[in-house]
């Protein structure tokens, strides 16, 4: 914990015994202003709930030279977005060829439902000796936003045009390479301190770069 409490100083007897007495008075009453342990943030925190209470924290002594190391709405909103498209960079390459159920970057980044459903994936394609691969001349796009944090949990809006394309590794044969856009909503968690995708939820689809893909507002 950041010590943000007041400045060891020598003081006089008189001084000395007085401020003695204010200690002991501290620890009955259980309320001194330099131990709040709420003027450290917690990380998750959201916009309406990263404020310091230190503001309002009255102290006579010195501020000291380590300042308190802070995390900012904005701060919160580009790791958790970070995390959501490095899950969905980290599924790709897992399931390319060689295909890799046992992806570490994938458990890294996925938890609950969502991890038992890509390493399923994962499995069967591979079970099944096909992989991805980029399309040759790609429109894969993801334009994401974030809703809302609350304490360890983030909404995610997603609005995702892929056409990664599916083929057969031993024989090269391509069995899927359409182009879908879909509206998604995901939730991440933070975990172990680390924000992962928790579900991902399709709540529209189109075919082709359509949809939410061509609107202004996603």
């Amino acid at each position: 914990m950041v010590d943000i409490g007041p400045h060891h100083r020598t003081i006089s007897s008189p001084t000395r015994r007085a401020a003695l007495a204010l200690a002991t008075l501290c620890l009955v009453l259980g309320s001194c202003s330099g131990d709040d342990d709420d003027a450290i943030p917690d990380l998750s925190s959201s916009s309406s709930s990263t404020s310091s209470s230190s503001s309002s924290t009255t102290s006579t002594s010195e501020p000291d030279d380590t300042s308190l190391t802070t995390t900012e709405p904005d701060d919160v909103a580009a790791l958790v977005t970070a995390r959501y498209l490095e899950f969905w960079d980290a599924r790709f390459e897992a399931n390319t060829d060689p295909v890799d159920p046992d992806s570490a970057t994938l458990r890294d980044l996925a938890t609950g439902d969502q991890l038992v459903n890509v390493v399923a994936e994962t499995q069967q394609r591979q079970d099944a000796g096909l992989a991805l691969r980029a399309a040759d001349d790609p429109v894969k796009e993801r334009r994401i936003r974030l809703v809302d944090v609350q304490g360890d949990t983030a909404t995610i809006q997603d609005c995702a045009t892929n056409d990664d394309v599916v083929y057969r590794v031993a024989t090269d044969e391509v069995l899927d390479d359409s182009v879908v856009t879909r509206n998604i909503s995901a939730t991440m968690r933070l975990v172990d301190g680390q924000w992962r995708l928790a579900a991902a939820q399709e709540l529209q689809k189109w075919e082709g770069v359509a949809g939410c893909a061509l609107s202004s507002d996603s």
